[in-house]
């Protein structure tokens, strides 16, 4: 059994008991290691040889490198990957992973997927231009609750400031299917941030990378559009 299919079975574990593409390196090294050590006792640096590994299988675009920092994304796994043993799927290591909680509605998702979608925005709320990590949210265009297939899907998100996260959230803000907002109707404010932010961007273009069929589906709930 070669290392390429340990280490693609494992990521395939790892997906399918978290439920997330998305790995931090150390993260997933803390369950995994005493896999290869036991696979491979003979190895005296498995998590070099993780690396290694890994580098491989970018380069056959089964995963992506999101930072420097060790954030993978795992995207189509190769066929070959070695298969489980009788009785291994209960005897291996029960994977989770480390969790972010939103101050919206008290979601928590892996915080590797959040490191993604912030790296993707520059670490910047595109709508507000907030670029301070703790006042930042990971916020959905289709519903967190509504649609628990789409809550890793990196074309269903976009960081938001945690006031705006909470306004789209509401359904007081939105973006059309040309990413151009728009607010509802009925919205007042004396705040010069959402004046500057929201009132005053009405109908401007806003740079994000959301499939428009979910801003469709989005915008289909809001009792004003």
């Amino acid at each position: 059994m070669t290392w390429r299919q340990v280490v693609r079975r494992e990521l395939a574990r790892y997906r399918e008991q978290t439920g997330s593409d998305f790995v931090d390196r150390q993260e997933f090294l803390s369950f995994a290691r005493p896999v290869f050590e036991s696979e491979y006792p003979d190895a005296s640096t498995p998590g070099q040889t993780f690396s290694r590994v890994m580098q491989d299988l970018r380069d056959r675009d089964e995963v992506d490198f999101v930072d420097g920092a060790g954030t993978y994304r795992i995207l189509d796994l190769d066929a070959d990957r070695a298969p489980e043993r009788e009785g291994e799927r209960d005897s291996g290591p029960e994977y989770t992973a480390r969790e972010y909680e939103t101050t919206v509605g008290a979601r928590s998702m892996p915080a590797a997927f959040r490191e993604y979608v912030l790296d993707q925005y520059g670490r910047r709320c595109p709508v507000s231009a907030v670029d301070h990590d703790r006042l930042l949210d990971v916020a959905h265009v289709l519903s967190w609750a509504d649609h628990p297939e789409r809550r890793t899907d990196p074309a269903n998100v976009l960081p938001l400031s945690k006031t705006h996260h909470a306004a789209f959230d509401a359904g007081l803000f939105t973006l059309d299917t040309d990413y151009r907002l728009r607010i509802a109707p009925d919205f007042e404010t004396e705040s010069e941030t959402l004046t500057r932010t929201l009132v005053e961007q009405s109908a401007e273009r806003i740079d994000v990378d959301v499939a428009p069929e979910y801003l469709d589906r989005h915008n289909e709930t809001l009792d004003w559009w």
